[in-house]
């Protein structure tokens, strides 16, 4: 477990300024844990997480041996907030009250228009370069297909981080500059949206987080592997409905076959996705779920 948090502020005198406060659900927030327990605060307490075990480096659920401490601390607040459906029926068979249990999905905000057709023409990657997202097995099985391609389809790689230069490396060695572009960081909203309106499909191979959501709600179906890094995005995707899950790395090659392939396919999972991010994953309807929460904590008696 990482090292424990504290604010360095006295947070205590902070939060006795207002009627509900929410906070982020995590074992490792001292102060945070010691004020949900603490039996003479007057305020409410909103605690909003995943849920569960998961990070950047720890699978989603994969250590299960702190269920029983979550339940038991975070059952002291007003109320829960958790990113997903996931964590609902854990907390209920760990003894928290459904009705205390909400909901609020992450996600992003895609502005209207910025998802108007426009001509598809490659396959993106969007998100920081790091070991964890395992760039290079998408590296590798874009090579395998670009051999075995006439008309490959190009692939842009949006992001930056602590493997750029090596990618950059390695997309020279292997000659391949002519068909992945390596953009760098885009943070202008117009200008992410041009990469997603041109892409048939975004794939991360081990990690689906708010991507996830981005990539759906610019209409693009999203491509990872099954058991990716996710803090509970990845219950988005529904296989072959909205985007597609996979097993191993090397499924990765008739992956790209396939989108070259069948277009088509790819264009309607993408319109499926846009239609679930507009149904239930907008940011208003994110908002609508904190707001329930916080008036359920704030109808709560002492």
């Amino acid at each position: 477990m990482a090292p424990f948090l504290y604010f360095k502020k006295n947070i205590y005198s902070i939060c006795n300024e207002y009627d509900v406060v929410v906070s982020e659900a995590n074992l490792r927030y001292l102060d945070r844990n010691l004020l949900i327990l603490w039996p003479f605060r007057k305020f409410k307490w909103v605690a909003w997480g995943i849920g569960v075990s998961a990070s950047y480096k720890n699978k989603f659920h994969k250590n299960r041996g702190l269920d029983r401490v979550r339940a038991f601390l975070f059952n002291r607040a007003e109320a829960l907030i958790f990113y997903s459906n996931y964590p609902i029926e854990l907390y209920a068979k760990l003894g928290v009250s459904r009705d205390k249990l909400f909901v609020a999905h992450n996600t992003v905000d895609i502005s209207s228009g910025e998802h108007d057709p426009i001509e598809k023409r490659k396959i993106i990657f969007v998100g920081t370069l790091y070991k964890e997202k395992n760039i290079f097995s998408l590296l590798h099985a874009y090579k395998k297909y670009v051999s075995c391609s006439a008309s490959p389809l190009p692939l842009s790689i949006i992001g930056d981080g602590e493997e750029f230069f090596e990618v950059e490396r390695w997309i020279i060695e292997n000659k391949l500059d002519g068909l992945v572009g390596l953009e760098g960081a885009i943070y202008d909203p117009s200008g992410l949206a041009l990469h997603f309106r041109e892409a048939y499909a975004c794939i991360s191979p081990d990690q689906a987080g708010l991507s996830v959501l981005t990539s759906m709600g610019y209409g693009v179906p999203f491509i990872t592997k099954r058991d990716a890094f996710t803090g509970g995005e990845i219950f988005n995707i529904e296989h072959m409905k909205n985007g597609v899950l996979y097993g191993e790395d090397d499924e990765l090659v008739s992956i790209f076959n396939e989108i070259e392939g069948n277009r088509d396919v790819f264009i309607e999972l993408g319109e499926r996705a846009l239609k679930h991010y507009r149904s239930s994953r907008t940011m208003d309807q994110m908002c609508e779920s904190i707001e329930r929460a916080i008036n359920f904590a704030a109808r709560k008696s002492s």
